[in-house]
Parts: C-alpha cells; structure tokens; sequence
C-alpha cells in the first residue's frame, strides 16, 4: 500500500482520536557540557509510562517544527508514555543514550525533532509488535512524504534512495527502520551497547547490524508510517548531501569497522552489511548513469553533491569543524 501526503488516520472506538493531554516538564537534568535532558509526561501520571521517547534536538525548536510533533504526539491512543528531549547535544548517538539512561519504561522509542507522525495508533502497534514476537529486537515505521510538502519535497523523496518506503501490510524485514522512528525494548538496547557516541554518520546501518548480531529481527510495522521531511528547494538538499558526504568520509577514515552500508531502500533489498571494495566504487558511477537516464536530476545532484563532500574531506583528512548537520539526519 503506497501512500503520498497521507495523514493520521486511526482512532478509539468512536472513530475519533482520542485526544491526551500533555503535562508540563516534570524533570529537567543537566549533564554538565551544556546539554539538557527535559522530561514530558503525556496521559495519566499516575500510570508508568508505557514507551519512553528520546528525541535529541540541537536547540529545543527545530523551527518550529519540534512543537508540532509535541502537538502530534498529543493525538496518540497509548494511556501513558514520556518524551525525553535531550537538547543541545551535537553526536545524535550520546544524546540518545543519555535519553535512555533516564528513561523510565520498559520500552524505548527514538524519533527526530522534525519527524511528522502518522496514525495516532502509531506508538501503539510499534509497542504490540514487540510484545508479541520476542525474536523482533527493533520495529520501525514506514517512510512516505509527509501531508503538506511541495512539490519539489514530493518529487525529492520519490527520487532520492532511502527518502520513501511504502505502508506495509505485513510485518517485514527490512533495512529501512531509521532513527525517525524506531522501538526497541530498553534492556536490549543496552544490551547491545546502546549507540555509537562518536560516529557522526551512519548510526542506522550500525545499530541495525548490532541488533541482527544478536539473532533479534528488524522490521517494519504493518499500517505504521511517518515523514520525515526534506528542506525544501534544490539549494539546502544539495548542502544537506555535501554535509552528508563530508561525514561519511570522515566516519571511513576514523572508524572503518563500524561502517555498514546501506541498500536503496527498496521493499526485498537484500541486506549486505559490509561490501567490497570494488563493489562500493562502481555503485557511485552506476547510480549517477541510471539518475540520468531516468532523467532524476534532483538525485542526480545529491549524489554528485554527496560525492563532493565526501572527497573533499578525504583528501583534507581533517575532521569537519564543528559539523552543521543535524542532529538526527545521519541516516
């Protein structure tokens, strides 16, 4: 089932959702560099939260657009659950692990500061899945483009690999569960070392590879979907990419046994943690030819800007200076 803009859909018996009210901060913890830990309590206090939901964010605002998944998250059926944004952290990976170190559920959540989310049921069946199947170590959501987007968002996500995955009908495994939002039970978060705190790119593939290592499942959840939005025009993509690129060099040269690599992103990829050589130099040609062929300028330009990047900062050999990309869009 593929869908394009597609917004939230389920609810309670009524058919409406059921609407959670969100408490104030009820915790906030410094970690001594600056960075803050906020906890928000979503539905009855009284009751243990039922998910805890780390979200890192740089500045607590993400334009605005972290205060509409707090409205988002509002609309979700789940009796109980916290959210713990840890702000001001820049490596995605340690600001996820000191969000876990004080959360209080059974059961962890990851999501961005810009995720867009889709069925108000959706923390519920990420939940159920776990809970059913104990050989599932990670469940993740579907990737389509979010309700509200451009044209130019739309054709994007449709032409870049890894921006769109459609709503599946059946649990499947799949190596496009991403950090926009993904549930694990926490004690085999922890089990399996939590995240990479150095890494400045590539925390997906990594913590897929750790989580399969351990004999547990990847997938996606049947009827679950968020977005996760592109900034919009050809301009900011094409600068996201370069950064995306100087990241991925820097993470090769540093960190090379903790580099997986990602397929397209396609339903049925076959997940192949780590490739030759060779096979890696020829994808970067083989993807341009076929961008240009299907006349995909836009990922035509990203991977050419993606490319850039990545030679730049190989020959220069140094680590980015303070790097600009953002927390949560190393995927």
């Amino acid at each position: 089932m593929a869908m394009d803009g597609a917004k939230s859909g389920s609810g309670n018996e009524s058919g409406q959702p059921r609407r959670m009210s969100a408490g104030s901060a009820s915790t906030e913890t410094g970690f001594g560099d600056g960075v803050i830990a906020r906890r928000i309590a979503y539905g009855d206090p009284a009751l243990p939260p039922q998910v805890s939901i780390i979200v890192p964010t740089r500045d607590g605002e993400r334009r605005g657009l972290l205060g509409e998944l707090l409205e988002q998250l509002s609309s979700q059926t789940l009796s109980s659950f916290e959210l713990i944004l840890v702000i001001g952290d820049r490596r995605q990976g340690r600001a996820i692990n000191r969000g876990v170190s004080l959360a209080r559920s059974e059961f962890i959540a990851t999501m961005d500061d810009d995720t867009v989310l889709g069925p108000t049921d959706l923390l519920e069946k990420l939940i159920a899945t776990l809970e059913a199947d104990p050989t599932i170590g990670m469940a993740g959501a579907s990737t389509i483009v979010p309700a509200g987007s451009t044209r130019f968002q739309r054709r994007a996500c449709h032409q870049i690999p890894r921006r769109f995955f459609p709503v599946v009908e059946s649990i499947t495994d799949s190596d496009m569960v991403q950090h926009p939002c993904l549930a694990m039970r926490r004690d085999r978060f922890l089990q399996i070392g939590g995240e990479d705190e150095e890494l400045i790119r590539g925390l997906d593939p990594l913590l897929r590879w750790k989580v399969r290592a351990e004999g547990w499942r990847v997938v996606i959840v049947p009827h679950c979907w968020v977005g996760h939005p592109l900034p919009e025009g050809l301009g900011p993509v094409l600068r996201m990419y370069f950064r995306n690129g100087r990241g991925s060099a820097f993470a090769q040269r540093h960190y090379p046994e903790r580099i997986f690599q990602l397929d397209a992103g396609r339903a049925g990829d076959h997940f192949a943690p780590q490739r030759t050589l060779a096979r890696r130099v020829l994808r970067a040609p083989l993807r341009l030819a076929s961008g240009f062929l299907l006349g995909r300028w836009i990922a035509v330009g990203t991977q050419i800007a993606y490319l850039a990047g990545y030679a730049r900062e190989w020959i220069a050999g140094e680590r980015p200076e303070r790097p600009r990309q953002s927390v949560g869009a190393g995927h």
